[in-house]
Parts: structure tokens; sequence; C-alpha cells
């Protein structure tokens, strides 16, 4: 198995996450992409600010950030994150039309594609929580935020796994409402 480096990660990170608005920018305007996949990343992007905002502004006192961010500025990389969530969010819409062959849950509610948001998003988290945690950075255990598994040292807490499986409910609640209208 491939372990990468905290640099490694990070740097993966810091460009597909900073290129990626650029990306579906240009696949935009060469036609490669619609504007309701477009749409479908914005949304993805709001929602994941409404984590990476609070736990920046949290801080020291919910997790610790291990390595040094390429561009030093307050929040740069909390956005960054939030294009990488929406990414993941995206994940989730291919494998929604994969499975279910239609895009018609995007206008009207189906429980089958909320169930695989719901189970994308919390598999995904827990993989990245798994890869990056101790390396990228690390969530307190508080008793707000405790240890719901340790797996090869490495302790993994309940807010992130909250957090996802609850966004990708938000996440499609957005969807109803934005592209019906």
């Amino acid at each position: 198995m491939i372990s990468l480096t905290a640099n490694q990660i990070m740097w993966t990170a810091f460009i597909i996450g900073s290129s990626s608005p650029i990306v579906f920018f240009l696949l935009y305007k060469l036609g490669y992409v619609s504007k309701k996949i477009i749409s479908l990343f914005i949304i993805g992007i709001c929602v994941g600010l409404t984590w990476e905002i609070p736990f920046a502004l949290a801080g020291d006192s919910f997790h610790l950030i291990l390595v040094d961010w390429p561009i030093d500025l307050p929040l740069v990389r909390n956005i960054n994150y939030a294009f990488l969530d929406s990414l993941i969010f995206l994940i989730g819409i291919f494998l929604c039309n994969t499975i279910l062959k239609s895009d018609s849950y995007l206008y009207s509610f189906n429980s089958n594609a909320l169930l695989i948001m719901i189970i994308w998003g919390s598999i995904s988290e827990f993989l990245v929580d798994l890869n990056c945690s101790g390396k990228l950075w690390v969530f307190l255990e508080n008793w707000y935020n405790p240890i719901f598994i340790s797996i090869n040292g490495k302790d993994l807490t309940l807010i992130p796994q909250l957090i996802w499986f609850v966004a990708p409910i938000i996440y499609y609640l957005s969807i109803l409402r934005f592209l019906n209208k």
C-alpha cells in the first residue's frame, strides 16, 4: 500500500482544491460541463464552508494543524478544503447518476439518492480522516468530540463523522431547493 507523506498529501490537496474552480470554469466555458454542474459545485462549496469556517475559528481548541499551508493567509486552507468538499459531493452526484440511471433525483426527492450520498459522504470522511489525521491535522478529543474509533494508533473523533452524515442531507436539500427555482 502506498503511504504518502504529510507534505505530499498537503500539496495534493492544495493543487486539486485550488485548481478545481479554475478547471470547472474553463470546462464550462469550453462547453464540457453544464451550468447545472457548476451550480452543484457552488452549492457544495457553500455547504462545505458551513463547517470549514467554524473549524478555522475554533482553532487549537478543536483541532491542530500539523503542516504549514503553502499560502499562509487566514481561511485560505479552509476555503481550499471547501473546494475539496464540493468535489466529494460531486462524486456522490456521479454515484447517484450511475446507480439510479437518471438525474431526476435532482428535481424531486428520492430517498435512494439521499442514502447513496449519506453512505458516500460517511465512507469518504472516514477514509480522509484515516489517511490525514496525524499527518495534516488532529481533531482533539473532548466532551463534545469523543473518539469513536482507534485504528493503528489513529484516534478518529465523532464530530467530523457526524458532519459527513448531516452534510449530504443539507447538500441534497439545497440542490432540490436551488435547481427547482
